[in-house]
This record gives C-alpha cells, structure tokens and sequence, in this order.
C-alpha cells in the first residue's frame, strides 16, 4: 500500500495533501491501474477545470515510500 501526495505551493502555507491509498506489487502497478481516478480526485478537491493541464497535474503528485518522497514522473 502507497499513499499518493498532492503538493501545493498555491496556498498562504504550501503543503502536501492525501489524495489516496494505491495498491500493487510495484508503484509503477499502483499508479497504472488508479492514475486516472487520483487525477479526477485532484480535480475535485481542488476545482481544477478541464482545461488545467493534466502535466501540471503530474508534476504535483508524490508518492510516499519508505525512504521518503517519489515524484510520479519518475515511478511511471
């Protein structure tokens, strides 16, 4: 089980948000089968349009490890 992490810098005080527990033998299996659903979770919790890009998206989203943070792009 992985937890995945929004961060926003946005706010008066940056942070990082849960957005949700993933499960898999890898975080690469993890994000595969639930990327979509924590984008649209993302979306919601944050009224973020359709038009906000889905990189920018990305780019904000961690996953949280034994050893600390992982960046998306690099787990995918």
């Amino acid at each position: 089980m992985y937890e995945v992490l929004f961060y926003c810098g946005d706010g008066t005080i940056p942070a990082y948000y849960l957005i949700d527990g993933i499960e898999g033998e890898t975080i690469e299996d993890a994000l595969r089968d639930k990327l979509a659903s924590i984008t649209w979770l993302v979306r919601e919790m944050f009224h973020l349009e359709k038009d906000f890009p889905e990189r920018k998206i990305y780019d904000a989203l961690f996953v949280v490890k034994e050893d600390g943070l992982t960046s998306i792009r690099y787990a995918t």
